[in-house]
């Protein structure tokens, strides 16, 4: 038994791929077999295949961890002014697409759930927006001391796009506390 609307879907998707209901249905049944004894939902399955095609969307790649963290100290050890520059305008691009994609509405909210969700190499990772101020934390016991500088440039990038002026900012190895303030000249929707 189900619902006459995703009965209909059904047999609109099977058509679209060329089986029948019947084929369908098993391959559906099948792939939540498949996916319990994986000790996942089908919904965590999706959700996650949706984290991905975000990401992609958004301009990250895959790559090693380590690789991209001696990368980033190569590049801050050689030029910091440089590096940081690039990185904190990287923040600006990121956070742009949450400010000007009128197609859906974007938030400082899904730019807080997306990057969480895409930074899988930092365990603990907060935002607090109270008012018109903004905490973030971020710490990582891999973070190398370059990728941590670099990394908190991107996110006070990112926060000058959604109109926050920086008011007090920790940064040591693989520990970042940023502290903001809404400072008047509101360039996106936070």
């Amino acid at each position: 038994m189900a619902r006459e609307d995703l009965l209909n879907r059904i047999v609109e998707i099977a058509k679209e791929q060329g089986c029948s209901q019947f084929e369908l249905i098993n391959e559906l049944f099948q792939l939540a077999i498949d996916s319990d004894e994986l000790n996942f939902s089908l919904k965590h399955v999706i959700e996650e295949r949706k984290v991905f095609e975000t990401a992609k969307i958004s301009g990250f790649v895959l790559g090693l961890e380590r690789l991209w963290y001696d990368l980033a100290d190569v590049a801050y050890a050689k030029d910091k002014r440089a590096s940081l520059k690039n990185w904190f305008e990287s923040g600006v691009w990121f956070a742009m697409r949450y400010t000007t994609n009128n197609a859906q509405s974007f938030s400082f909210d899904q730019f807080k759930n997306d990057l969480s969700a895409f930074t899988w190499n930092a365990p603990e990772m907060k935002f607090e927006l109270v008012g018109k101020n903004v905490s973030i934390s971020v710490t990582s016991p891999r973070f190398t001391e370059g990728y941590t500088y670099l990394f908190a440039s991107f996110l006070s990038g990112a926060m000058e796009t959604f109109g926050y002026k920086s008011i007090s900012q920790e940064v040591s190895r693989g520990i970042i506390r940023l502290n903001a303030v809404k400072d008047g000249k509101e360039t996106g929707t936070a």
